[in-house]
């Protein structure tokens, strides 16, 4: 059963990686599998498409294919490559412009020879997150669903909501232990959970 879900996993991975197409009804009909309303995913959604449409309008069309975004209740991660300060910038832009964006969290790495294509550790990086996330989605404490994990160049990104403070570090913990990762950096708000008392008040 086990190996079953790690290849499960690793084909998502893989499927993760395709280019991105645009329209919001693919992306409305997995996030409301995650804890957000389905007001909410779509919203997330249109956010997404939005900014993907801009890339286009401003020249970024080689961009496009560099810069993850992802988008959980307002919330926009950017993760990539770029080539220049003036291009983190100018996506950093986009973003805010988008109506119902709250934060914009920049993860862009800027690098002049963001052209080229390291296959090897493409290959290593898919490896790293397909066994994030086999842990985590065999973990009876964790939600998996609630999260997004990327890796890039061994540096792994985590974006998502958190039932408690113990889920949170549970999830950074698995990403930190596993083989060849160099750093984590967790981007996990803690969901805001309101108590039958507060509900009647």
């Amino acid at each position: 059963m086990q190996k079953v879900i790690i290849l499960l996993i690793l084909s998502m991975v893989v499927q993760s990686c395709a280019p991105v197409i645009f329209g919001t009804a693919a992306g409305a009909t997995v996030s409301v599998a995650k804890d957000r309303s389905i007001g909410d995913a779509i919203d997330d959604a249109k956010i997404s498409a939005n900014i993907k449409k801009e890339f286009i309008k401003n020249g970024f069309r080689e961009l496009y294919t560099k810069i993850d975004v992802e988008v959980m209740k307002g919330r926009v991660m950017y993760t990539g490559i770029v080539q220049s300060e003036e291009d983190v910038m100018k996506a950093v832009e986009i973003a805010w412009s988008q109506d119902g964006v709250t934060e914009v969290l920049n993860e862009l790495e800027v690098n002049d020879k963001s052209g080229y294509f390291d296959a090897a550790q493409f290959s290593r990086d898919i490896w790293i997150t397909s066994q994030i996330k086999a842990k985590t989605i065999m973990r009876r404490d964790i939600k998996f669903i609630n999260y997004t994990v990327i890796t890039s160049k061994a540096i792994v990104y985590i974006f998502g909501s958190a039932r408690s403070e113990e889920e949170m570090e549970a999830v950074a913990n698995i990403a930190a232990e596993t083989k060849g990762v160099e750093k984590v950096v967790s981007h996990v708000n803690l969901r805001e959970e309101r108590t039958e008392n507060q509900e009647s008040k």
